[in-house]
């Protein structure tokens, strides 16, 4: 940027530039926080459309989508101003800096149309075609359909763009589309408008989440259109969100530099105040405001070179409800700021007015914080002004501005639209009917049948529909609606992108609206929508309605809300009673036409431990509260008494309230959302399409079942290490057989069911969604998964087992097992295709609480998942710290400061951890806990004992350990002397004040020899830390020099030897011939006899007790498949587990 000035001072003597929040700043300012213009290139042109559009028109309430070439910004404004969020996503690294909220999908016009024939799946985007070659269209080679191609073949676009200049190739565009139609077997024309529908429908549901993120109803807004492409598809925008009217400004494709242009400098001063409103003394508070504002004020009369500048200064506090995780901020001003006496109670009803506006409730006896102050300074001197221009003395457009009339086709039909000169339509009041396209040098504005434009007054085209009245929909049989999806597939593509959005939206509600962190901030919430019959047709972890249905006996009436939590009653619909699971039947005209049901794992149910999973708990009375499939809501009635007594029995009442407002309230947006698409395409349409999807994704299943996997058997076995009393190692052993074209796991092996709360209940129809992810992420990623292909599995569980648990065994650390079965599912395809197996990772969701009450007598929870390495896979390295479900994010430390008496004294990548391979299993995670306050501890995790295994020549990753020092001892010489082992699974560890609990997650196996990993990767990572130069020698071969570069020779020279020492070990003759023994693939660290053997040596802890060493109890114990395990393993011991 000096550079940049230095070229242009004899031009200027200033230079400004845009930030991220739209505003300006100086080139020094820009240097000294470079984060803040991290994304200024979308800023400008929704403030463009603050100055140009809401300042000098009607319309306040405003949507933006910017459409260029490879993606789509939206963004919101209310009352003319735009949405700013603190946070911002820059690739996969979220900054604090302030940014306009904008929302980006991979929607351009450049977005490549791609159909994979296996699947039956056709998408567009998010693979673009650049600018070169770009489209087929622009005549540069390119042969790909996309966006633009669909436009220019189905007429929309004229024949020569840019005034002119640049010819477009028409008879490219047509073939490009013409392959993907024969491909998906369908007219040219439909193929084309398939195209711009399922683009629209993707922009549809990015248009949908700006505004539901804030609380809003996009009905009540207008849609502002800019960018090269956007014009083209707003009116159709306009009709799917229904805002009306659409406005394309002006030069829209040049509107963001306008918007850059036009902008005016601002600077904010911030600072922490982390203060409840309790401790908050009024003088302190304005204080501190004031020198925010003197601090501002000064840095910007110096960046403006005038000491008298006209000025606007605002005033901002981030608030929150005491140990909620997200803050809102809230606006106030001068004279609020200078009425001392009464600034809180203006904060706290402007706050609870915010809270109610977003989330749809407030709590009014829950305290608030204030956790940041802020202090913004605007140059306040005169806007830009915008003349209006010239009012026509008709409506009647001029003749000499019509370009040409062309055929276009929509909907099917073919009609006639005229082109029209946007710069011969410049005077207000002018109207032009659809069919009609308005082109300028750099857009092109698509006006359709049964829509009109209208020049205002600061010559924007305000298209309208000419009626507000609903189309009336054909009316369809069930015979009729399913020929007609049969012969227009697109529109089950349409319905099931639209369905995906709407599952989008239900998960931005849930994590807008709760308030625990283990939804807030892990993000463990899943939730799915089905049809009337429970099959899943979007989701996560599989359909919960057919289990809800088998399990209830009552009415099932319109505004009806269900509630449980009862694993039982649901067959493992939810695994564990933290699982809360409301569910919602959804009407359409009073007709039943699906369900909405959304479950999330509330911090505190009741049982013996907080946060309500003991590993001491024996029977599921003891885990917690059991909520039966019970009545929320009946027919829109709300059961105060049901909410009060399950608010009353959890230990963090406030918590449970918000996040069960969460869950109902993100079922009922999906119930409103689906009953709009009843409402566009019929009910009859609607079911016939949904059917269809199961139907294609049952037939992409059954292709990958008949033609990818052989007939031939495949089994394994994990193990969980001990149930936390000593016992164990509990087996998971599946078998994968191929009858009939259809797949059969029969889990006969696994181990009974643990006395203990170990159990998992496995449901069936969550762990056949699993194997569904699991096959079409390998042959087709972007296929929308459903239940469609139930019936070609067969789950075969026996009773009595540790996946199969019989009531009333706990299952409140059901955890480990689900995992663990994962690992189980990867192992059993890997071993029918080499090519997609992995190592074992962190396959697990290991927990920590910390409990108790603080010196001022405050009760204090923290719940915190673990994560660690996961395994090293086919397509390269295991990510470092990571965890089992990609979705859910670590607390940050900061916030677990703030709020707990502890500090994290490192969090950290351990070196060495993960698995050596050609590809590195990813490393564990280190955790150092200085406790603060005396209070309980409980953690639980797994692979203490057998180590998370390695595949075709990859290394086992490390072992999970756990230590705690007591007596302020840790980093003192005598840590040593105070420092005991902690088991893996352990309830009330009792902490004092400088207590450290240090806690060594696992890490990833490896795959591949380590030998031949590149030496320079290796050199790298010893320079990043997340390899030592002895580990580097020691696993890799790998001689690492002080300045991190390789020594080739001695690196030559040690990996042969290794090499040689490996052979030998292995029973193979230095030639390499086999010396006997089989090579299966996994490596393990060692059979089950040795790693008991060796347990106390290399662990510290005794190994477990043997499950057949102690007579079994409970409800299980005479079940024929529990006795015959007992006996068989009474009779072989480890031996059965030694020859896996």
């Amino acid at each position: 940027m000096k550079n940049l000035q230095k070229k242009l001072a004899k031009d200027t003597d200033t230079l400004r530039i845009l930030k991220s929040d739209g505003d300006l700043t100086t080139v020094d300012l820009a240097g000294e926080t470079p984060v803040h213009i991290l994304m200024s290139g979308p800023a400008g042109g929704v403030k463009a459309v603050s100055h140009l559009v809401a300042r000098n028109t009607p319309y306040k309430n405003l949507i933006t989508f910017d459409m260029g070439g490879t993606s789509t910004d939206c963004a919101l404004l209310s009352g003319s101003e735009a949405i700013i969020r603190r946070e911002t996503e820059v690739g996969s690294l979220t900054v604090r800096a302030p940014s306009v909220d904008v929302k980006t999908v991979g929607a351009g016009g450049g977005s490549v149309a791609i159909y994979n024939e296996f699947s039956k799946n056709f998408r567009v985007g998010p693979e673009s075609s650049g600018a070169t070659p770009g489209p087929a269209a622009y005549g540069q080679g390119g042969t790909q359909a996309t966006v633009t191609d669909a436009n220019l073949t189905l007429g929309y676009l004229p024949s020569k763009l840019l005034g002119g200049k640049f010819e477009l190739d028409v008879a490219a565009s047509a073939a490009a589309v013409e392959s993907i139609a024969k491909q998906m077997g369908m007219d040219k024309m439909k193929a084309a408008e398939g195209i711009i529908d399922l683009v629209n429908e993707s922009m549809h549901g990015a248009l949908r989440l700006v505004s539901v993120e804030q609380g809003y109803d996009p009905r009540d807004f207008a849609l502002v259109a800019l960018g090269g492409a956007g014009p083209m598809h707003g009116n159709s925008l306009g009709k799917l969100l229904g805002s009306w009217p659409v406005i394309v400004p002006p030069s829209p494709g040049v509107l963001c530099a306008q918007g850059d242009a036009i902008t005016k400098m601002s600077h904010e001063s911030s600072c922490t105040y982390i203060k409840i409103f309790a401790e908050i003394e009024p003088d302190d508070l304005t204080t501190t405001l004031s020198g925010l504002k003197n601090s501002c004020v000064q840095t910007m009369k110096e960046s403006l070179a005038d000491g008298q500048a006209a000025l606007r200064i605002v005033y901002q506090s981030d608030m929150r409800y005491q140990g909620q995780a997200m803050t809102l901020t809230v606006d106030f001003t001068e004279d609020d700021a200078s009425d001392t006496a009464h600034l809180l109670e203006h904060l706290r009803a402007r706050f609870n007015d915010a809270h109610e506006h977003q989330f749809a409730f407030s709590h009014t006896s829950v305290e608030l914080e204030i956790m940041r102050l802020r202090v913004r300074v605007v140059d306040a001197s005169d806007e830009v002004a915008i003349k209006p221009i010239e009012k026509a003395d008709t409506s009647t457009p001029p003749g000499d501005a019509i370009i040409t009339k062309n055929i276009i086709v929509h909907e099917g039909n073919k009609v006639e639209a005229t082109f029209w000169d946007r710069t011969k339509v410049t005077k207000a009041g002018i109207k032009i009917a659809g069919p009609a396209v308005i082109t300028e040098m750099d857009s092109n504005t698509l006006i359709l049948p049964g829509h009109f434009g209208e020049i205002d007054a600061m010559g924007n085209i305000l298209i309208w529909p000419e009626t507000r009245k609903p189309r009336e929909q054909k009316t369809h049989t069930k015979e009729s609606a399913e020929k007609l999806v049969h012969e227009q597939p697109l529109i089950p593509t349409l319905v099931g992108s639209a369905l995906v959005s709407i599952r989008r939206e239900m998960d931005t509600l849930m994590l807008r609206c709760a308030m625990s962190p283990a939804i807030r901030e892990q993000q463990d919430e899943f939730n799915v929508i089905t049809n009337t019959r429970g099959q899943m047709l979007v989701g996560q972890f599989g359909s919960f309605i057919q289990q809800f249905l088998d399990g209830w006996s009552g009415t099932i009436e319109e505004g009806d809300v269900f509630v449980t939590n009862d694993v039982y009653q649901i067959d493992g619909a939810v695994s564990h009673l933290n699982d809360v699971i409301v569910l919602l039947p959804i009407h359409h005209n009073h007709r039943l036409v699906g369900w909405a049901a959304n479950f999330g794992h509330l911090t505190d149910v009741q049982g013996k431990v907080p946060g309500s999973m003991s590993i001491n708990a024996s029977t599921i009375f003891e885990d917690g509260l059991q909520i039966p499939i019970v009545k929320l809501y009946a027919q829109g009635v709300y059961n105060e008494a049901l909410a009060t007594v399950l608010f009353r029995n959890s230990r963090m009442p406030s918590w449970f309230q918000s996040d069960l407002i969460a869950l109902v309230t993100s079922c009922r947006t999906a119930a409103a959302r689906v009953n709009e698409l009843c409402t566009r395409y019929g009910i009859e349409v609607y079911e016939a399409a949904t059917d269809y999807l199961l139907a294609q994704n049952r037939a992409a299943i059954k292709t990958i079942i008949e033609t990818k996997l052989g007939t031939e058997k495949s089994s394994f076995t994990d193990f969980i290490d001990d149930d936390g009393h000593g016992i164990g190692p509990y087996a998971i052993t599946c078998s994968m057989t191929k009858e009939d074209d259809k797949l059969i796991f029969d889990w006969a092996g696994t181990s009974p069911q643990s006395n203990s709360s170990m159990n998992f209940y496995l449901s069936k129809t969550m762990f056949k969604i699993f194997i569904g992810y699991y096959l079409l992420a390998i042959y087709d990623p972007h296929a929308m998964v459903n239940d469609g292909f139930h019936d070609l599995l067969d789950i075969r569980i026996p009773d009595g087992t540790i996946l199969r648990p019989v009531r009333p065994a706990a299952v409140s650390c059901r955890t480990h097992l689900l995992g663990r079965v994962m690992d189980v599912m990867q192992a059993l395809f890997g071993q029918r295709n080499p090519a997609y197996r992995c190592a074992a990772g962190f396959s697990d969701s290991p927990h920590l609480f910390y409990s108790g009450f603080k010196p001022s007598g405050e009760f204090y929870l923290l719940y915190q998942i673990g994560f660690g390495g996961v395994p090293a896979r086919p397509i390269g390295d295991g990510p470092d710290c990571h965890c089992l479900f990609p979705a859910i994010k670590s607390i940050p430390a900061e916030n677990i400061e703030l709020y707990f008496p502890v500090i994290i004294e490192a969090n950290e990548a351990l070196a060495d951890s993960g698995g050596p391979g050609y590809f590195r299993g990813g490393n564990a995670q280190r955790t150092l806990y200085r406790w603060l306050c005396e209070g309980d501890v409980s953690i639980h995790d797994d692979r203490w004992l057998v180590k998370p295994w390695g595949v075709n020549g990859g290394k086992p990753g490390s072992r999970s350990k756990k230590i705690i020092y007591r007596n302020n001892s840790y980093g003192t010489p005598a840590q040593s002397q105070h420092m005991q082992p902690v088991h893996s699974k352990i309830d009330y560890l009792h902490v004092y004040p400088g207590d450290v609990l240090e806690w060594i997650t696992w890490g990833g196996g490896g795959l591949g020899d380590p030998l031949t990993r590149p030496a320079s990767i290796v050199a790298k990572e010893v320079h990043r830390r997340l390899v030592t130069f002895d580990g580097a020698k020691r696993n890799y071969g790998v001689v690492v020099n002080a300045d991190f570069s390789v020594d080739e020779d001695a690196t030559k020279t040690l990996r042969s030897q290794i090499s040689q020492q490996e052979k030998l070990t292995n029973g193979e003759s230095a030639d390499g011939k086999s010396q006997g023994g089989d090579d299966v693939g996994y490596d393990r660290g060692g059979s089950m006899s040795e790693l008991i053997a060796q347990c106390r040596e290399e662990t510290g802890l005794d190994a477990p007790t043997p499950q057949w060493e102690k007579d079994p109890y409970g409800p299980h114990t005479g079940l024929p498949y529990v006795k015959e395990w007992y006996r068989r393993m009474r009779e072989e011991g480890f031996r059965a587990w030694d020859r896996i």
